[in-house]
C-alpha cells in the first residue's frame, strides 16, 4: 500500500510541474494567437496601443485562472487533508478518543488517515486496560483490608481478654490458641499477597530445567495423601512413569499444591478427584472433581485477584498459580463437563 500511495504521489508532482511549465509558456502563446488573430483582422494597418494592452491584461485573466484552478487542486488534495489530521489530532490531545477519520483521500494522506485510526484505536485499549488495572486494585486494596482486618480484631480481642487477672489456665491456653491461629491466617493472607506482587512483577525471573513432571507430581499427591483421607475423599490418579518437560520446581510445587489444596477445601467429603498427565504437543495435567461447580458469577473471573467462592480463601492462590504457568509459557484454564459432571483445573507445559 505505501508504494501505491507513493507512485501516486510522484505521479501527482510531475502532472504539477508540467501544468505549472505549461502555464509559463502558455501566457506568451496565448499573447501570440491573440495578436495573430487581431493583426489578421486589422491588416497592414497594425494593432493599436490600447488593443495591444488589452491583449495582454486578457492572457495575464486567462493564466490567473489557471493558476486559480492549479491552487484549487492543491488545496483539495494536500491542504485540506492535512488540516483533517491536524484537526482530528488536537481532538486526541484534547482527550476525545471517539475520533475516526474516513480513509478516503489520495497519496500519502490515506494511508496517514489510517495510521491515525489504528494509533487513536491502541490509545483506547489502552485506557481501557488502565481503567481495568485501577479497578481491579481497589478490588485488590478492598480484599487486602477486609481480609486482614477480621484476625486482628479477634487477636486484639483474645489479647484484651488475656490482661484479666481472673481467668483460669485453660481458658487463657485457649485464647492463646485462638491468637495463634488468627495470626498464622493473617501470615498467609500476607504471603500471598507479597506472592502476587512478586510474580506479577515484569522482572522476576523463574529457572526451569529438564526434569519428570510426571514423578514431581507424584511426589506432591504422596505427601498430600493424608488429606484426602481426613476428607473421606477418593483419589484417582492417572499419572505415566516419565514424563519430561522444563519447569522451576519449586514455583510449580506451589501450583500443584494449591491446586490440590482448592479442591480439598472446596468440596465435600467423598468426593472422587482424578489427577491425570497426558502428552498431546504439550504436557497437559489436569485436577478434575465431581463436586459443585463454581456459582456462574465466579467462572469468568476465578482468576482475578480476590475473586472467592462461598467456600473463603485468600483469593491469590489461582491468580499466582496462573501467573506462575505463564511465566514457563504454559496455561492454566477451568473447564466444566455437564456431561460427566466433572469440573477440571488444566495445566498445559510446553515439551521443549
Amino acid at each position: 500500500m505505501r508504494l501505491k500511495y507513493k507512485w501516486k504521489l510522484q505521479s501527482f508532482l510531475i502532472i504539477i510541474l508540467a501544468y505549472v511549465f505549461l502555464l509559463i509558456l502558455f501566457i506568451d502563446k496565448i499573447k501570440e494567437f491573440l495578436m495573430g488573430v487581431i493583426d489578421g483582422f486589422y491588416g497592414s494597418e497594425g494593432i493599436s496601443k490600447d488593443i495591444g494592452t488589452q491583449i495582454t491584461i486578457a492572457s495575464i485573466i486567462v493564466t490567473y485562472f489557471l493558476f486559480w484552478g492549479l491552487a484549487n487542486i492543491l488545496e483539495k488534495n494536500i491542504s485540506e487533508p492535512a488540516r483533517k489530521i491536524a484537526d482530528n489530532m488536537n481532538l486526541v490531545s484534547s482527550g476525545n478518543l471517539d475520533v475516526q477519520m474516513e480513509v478516503k483521500d489520495s497519496f500519502e494522506f490515506a494511508e496517514m488517515e489510517e495510521a491515525f485510526n489504528n494509533m487513536v484505536f491502541k490509545l483506547k485499549e489502552a485506557q481501557t486496560l488502565r481503567e481495568q488495572n485501577e479497578e481491579q486494585n481497589r478490588q485488590l486494596y478492598a480484599g487486602i483490608a477486609h481480609d486482614l482486618k477480621t484476625p486482628m480484631t479477634m487477636v486484639m480481642g483474645y489479647a484484651r481478654l488475656l490482661k484479666e487477672k481472673d481467668i483460669s489456665e485453660d481458658e487463657r491456653d485457649r485464647y492463646l490458641t485462638i491468637i495463634e491461629q488468627q495470626i498464622k491466617a493473617a501470615n498467609v493472607q500476607l504471603e500471598d499477597m507479597l506472592g502476587y506482587a512478586k510474580y506479577g512483577s515484569t522482572d522476576y525471573k523463574i529457572y526451569p530445567e529438564e526434569g519428570n513432571i510426571a514423578g514431581f507430581l507424584r511426589g506432591i499427591l504422596a505427601d498430600m495423601f493424608y488429606r484426602f483421607e481426613d476428607r473421606k475423599m477418593i483419589l484417582e490418579p492417572d499419572i505415566p512413569d516419565s514424563v519430561s518437560c522444563k519447569y522451576d520446581a519449586e514455583q510449580m510445587k506451589r501450583v500443584f499444591t494449591n491446586l490440590i489444596n482448592n479442591a480439598i477445601r472446596h468440596n465435600p467429603e467423598k468426593t472422587t478427584f482424578k489427577v491425570s498427565v497426558k502428552v498431546d504437543r504439550s504436557a497437559v495435567i489436569s485436577f478434575s472433581d465431581n463436586g459443585p461447580f463454581l456459582e456462574d458469577d465466579l467462572k469468568t473471573h476465578i482468576f482475578e485477584p480476590y475473586k472467592k467462592g462461598k467456600s473463603g480463601g485468600s483469593g491469590l492462590g489461582l491468580s499466582v498459580a496462573k501467573r506462575i504457568v505463564e511465566l514457563h509459557n504454559g496455561s492454566l484454564e477451568y473447564i466444566e463437563n455437564p456431561e460427566d459432571g466433572y469440573k477440571s483445573f488444566v495445566v498445559t507445559l510446553p515439551l521443549d
